[in-house]
């Protein structure tokens, strides 16, 4: 796990996972899918999480396009997707409880699983290294928090 504590606030990134510079995450599962999701990180900026509207199964995500739109009380953005593949289960539990991405966003609060189409390629393009994370964390939190 790589923690990171700044300006009052403690950010965990699992190092298991693998992070996009705009805050979502892929966890790659046993079966060859990938979960993924937003960060922590994501959802203390965004504050309480009141939306999310995600893809349907069988729909196509591409990496590095969005994928997911999330909603707080002063704030709606997009979250691209990890890696590229189909969709083979979405959360539809988020959609009566979105707020599951502020409480747990690493296991209750996934977005989507898909089986990836391009994995290899996809995963060098993200963050995964436990010292690189520690570094962009800190470069997002001295971005977004005065």
């Amino acid at each position: 796990m790589v923690t990171v504590e700044v300006k009052g606030y403690i950010f965990n990134l699992p190092d298991e996972l693998y992070y996009t510079t705009d805050h979502a995450w892929a966890r790659l599962e046993s079966d060859g899918t990938v979960t993924m999701g937003a960060d922590e990180a994501l959802t203390k900026l965004a504050k309480t999480i009141t939306y999310v509207d995600l893809p349907i199964e069988g729909d196509a995500v591409e990496h590095g396009r969005p994928f997911a739109t999330i909603e707080s009380a002063k704030w709606v953005g997009k979250v691209s997707a990890p890696v590229s593949g189909k969709v083979i289960a979405v959360n539809s539990t988020l959609l009566d409880a979105p707020e599951l991405v502020n409480k747990a966003p690493y296991t209750d609060g996934w977005f989507i699983k898909v089986q990836p189409t391009a994995l290899t390629q996809d995963l060098t393009k993200l963050l995964h290294e436990p010292e690189k994370l520690k570094e962009w964390i800190l470069g997002e939190i001295e971005k977004y928090i005065k």
